[in-house]
């Protein structure tokens, strides 16, 4: 598997299979909730390692109809994760490094790419910045555990 892939309906179970660390856990909505939400703009991508899946992440391209602090020709980067037996080995510096070349590869023509991350996630912050995303310096209030920085990668 290549390090990023989008994800096919066959491999459910294996994502279903995908666990956190019960701290990381109130940041990522129930998995089987995520895959019942997917539509054509709301797509799931995998993290692999060797033939693996490590992670997971969603892109929603109508991300800006729902969060105004979008610009309307970004994406969001949603649910983005590694497996709890697979971090610690740089996998999502290198997903994130990796992710404006992937955007292009799967046709999707945005300028940026918006996220939302826990004020209390304080291995995540540093993480999106070292790998490009820029904090907006305001605060998302409406999720549901608490204020959220808003981050901004341009593509």
């Amino acid at each position: 598997m290549t390090l990023l892939t989008p994800y096919r309906p066959e491999q459910r179970e294996r994502v279903l299979a995908l666990s956190l660390h019960e701290a990381q856990q109130p940041y990522v909505a129930p998995m089987a909730q995520t895959l019942a939400e997917l539509h054509p703009r709301l797509s799931a991508h995998l993290i692999g390692h060797g033939e693996q899946i490590a992670g997971f992440f969603l892109i929603d391209q109508d991300y800006a109809q729902r969060y105004p602090f979008a610009s309307a020709d970004s994406v969001g980067l949603r649910s983005f994760f590694v497996d709890q037996r697979f971090q610690g080995m740089g996998l999502a510096k290198r997903s994130l490094q990796a992710l404006p070349a992937y955007l292009q590869a799967q046709g999707m023509a945005a300028t940026a790419v918006f996220l939302t991350v826990n004020c209390k996630n304080a291995a995540a912050i540093p993480l999106y910045r070292q790998c490009g995303f820029a904090d907006t310096g305001e605060l998302y209030l409406g999720g549901g555990y608490g204020p959220q920085h808003i981050m901004r990668l341009a593509l």
